[in-house]
């Protein structure tokens, strides 16, 4: 059974630069985490800093398929199986003009952007309402605001997101349970370094930083923070 003082969290995305981060940060403060893997087991160059009652275990989860996350969710071991909190990192990113997006475009962003996020929600949300209590971390985008030429399909994939994030938050308002999505601009990782070479990257927003204010909403003083889209625009 999990100890309330060091709540479970699964992660999702946990190979990518953001949730990297985000583990870090859990380890550090003593959660239990568990970190999905998409095909292959990472092996860490160095040992991850973590507390004495920090755990880390790894599972392979297919995001994108409903059975993969399904399979995962349930063949968990009885000590982990109360998951108290979910921070879904894994995400994707295409640019796409509207008059010559592709049909692979837009099943991809919807899959990994949308999808998803009802699939793990739908496994998750019985077992947080049957003990009351739980946090639901997102990551959505600035470009649902403003979207530009070009982000079209990105852009709705996660507008529809945050469609998902005010329907459940009204859904769960007489539990303990919050969920909420953070609406970053650009995140500086080396993948958007390559693709913007020319982008002055002092405007853009640190996964570090990103990492912090995700954390902080299943902690403690995160709970009158529900149903909320929090803009995370750097200086961009």
């Amino acid at each position: 059974m999990t100890n309330p003082t060091h709540p479970i969290v699964l992660v999702t995305g946990a190979q990518g630069s953001l949730g990297k981060f985000v583990i870090r940060k859990l380890l550090h403060q003593g959660y239990q985490v568990i970190a999905t893997h998409h095909l292959t087991k990472p092996t860490p160059a160095a040992p991850l800093e973590k507390s004495p009652t920090a755990t880390l275990t790894w599972v392979q989860m297919d995001v994108t398929s409903p059975q993969s996350v399904k399979a995962a969710i349930q063949g968990l071991p009885p000590q982990l199986s109360k998951i108290d909190h979910l921070i879904h990192c894994a995400g994707g990113f295409r640019y796409a003009m509207g008059d010559s997006v592709r049909d692979d475009d837009i099943e991809f962003l919807l899959d990994v952007n949308l999808k998803s996020s009802f699939y793990l929600i739908r496994e998750l949300l019985p077992k947080m309402k049957k003990n009351a209590f739980g946090r639901i971390v997102l990551v959505s985008s600035k470009a649902t605001l403003n979207p530009g030429a070009g982000m079209g399909i990105y852009g709705a994939s996660k507008a529809a997101l945050n469609a998902l994030v005010s329907s459940v938050a009204d859904e769960v308002r007489s539990f303990d349970i919050n969920i909420n999505a953070v609406l970053p601009s650009v995140i500086d990782t080396p993948v958007n370094r390559k693709e913007m070479p020319k982008a002055d990257y002092t405007t853009w927003v640190t996964p570090d930083a990103l990492a912090d204010i995700m954390v902080s909403l299943i902690e403690p003083w995160g709970k009158p923070i529900h149903g909320a889209l929090i803009p995370v625009a750097g200086r961009v």
